[in-house]
């Protein structure tokens, strides 16, 4: 397990079995719960530049997607609705907010607060599962932020030129008998080919944060999920959201993303997401796709907006 003291200091690290998979997740603070979704292809460490701003008023809950940093994956299911019924698992954990030392250690959510909901803020893939939460269990979620991304049905239908270059890796990993011996034998230099790939300067990224997305990725067992992950984006996930696109739930709905990416470039996002989320609002960052470690400033600031009282 990932030490993160340097990342999260004051947080706890705690193991959550969810139906299969085992969730490590980093918790902090006390009051209403805020869960964070990492995407691709790293883990909960990058909320590391807003995490401990939100403690101080918020429970924050970091997992690691299943399969992905130190979380495993014991059913080999990685869509999204997986994804979601482990973030589903965590809500019903660590509802009702409260010190993180009144909570028992350890567990499964037998001492869930059923009718408490959460705020799920998601990057990429992390976004992609907070969304599949709002439409599995929306009764779950009190708003909800996505983070530079588009629909996955969207994104799918508006594979151009431009986007195929961009995107590759959605067509690449999902053929995980080809990908995933191809990665584990060079998987440190995919990582980083992956990350500065979309617009982002390997800079921007906090060394020991980097350490940490290394770590994981050396794991052919992390390379089996990014794979799988993939694999059910193009197969299972589209399923699942093609049979619920008459769902329109109504929460507050925050949408970011970055202005030097490819989410805003061919389309209007804000326009896209209200025909999922009649609510959304937000705006673009001054960034590339990884804007909580590139833009953490202006980031922070959208953030701290969509959840101010009132």
């Amino acid at each position: 397990m990932p030490d993160d003291a340097a990342l999260f200091p004051g947080f706890a690290d705690l193991v959550v079995v969810a139906p299969g998979a085992r969730i490590h997740a980093r918790v902090g603070g006390s009051g209403p719960v805020v869960l964070l979704l990492h995407g691709y292809p790293q883990t909960g460490a990058m909320w590391h530049p807003i995490a401990a701003r939100l403690a101080a008023s918020h429970t924050v809950v970091v997992p690691d997607l299943r399969g992905y940093g130190a979380s495993v994956c014991t059913d080999d299911d990685f869509s999204f609705r997986a994804m979601a019924a482990d973030v589903a698992t965590l809500i019903e954990r660590f509802g009702g907010g409260g010190d993180l030392a009144e909570r028992p250690g350890g567990g499964s959510g037998d001492d869930s607060h059923g009718d408490d909901k959460a705020i799920v803020i998601g990057h990429d893939r992390g976004a992609r599962t907070a969304h599949r939460l709002v439409l599995d269990r929306p009764e779950l979620v009190e708003r909800v932020a996505l983070l530079d991304i588009l629909p996955t049905t969207e994104v799918w239908e508006r594979m151009t030129p431009e986007m195929i270059r961009a995107y590759y890796h959605w067509g690449f990993l999902a053929r995980p008998e080809i990908a995933e011996p191809m990665i584990a034998g060079d998987p440190v230099r995919f990582l980083h080919s992956a990350l500065v790939g979309l617009y982002t300067p390997l800079e921007a990224f906090h060394p020991e944060a980097l350490a940490q997305y290394e770590e994981a990725i050396r794991r052919p067992g992390v390379i089996h999920a990014i794979c799988g992950d993939y694999q059910a984006g193009a197969t299972v996930d589209l399923e699942h959201d093609a049979a619920d696109l008459h769902l329109r739930p109504d929460l507050p709905t925050l949408v970011l993303w970055g202005s030097r990416g490819m989410v805003g470039a061919e389309a209007d996002p804000l326009e896209i997401w209200r025909g999922r989320l009649p609510r959304a609002e937000g705006r673009a960052i001054d960034a590339g796709h990884f804007l909580v470690e590139e833009a953490p400033e202006e980031t922070w600031a959208a953030i701290e907006e969509f959840l101010a009282p009132g």
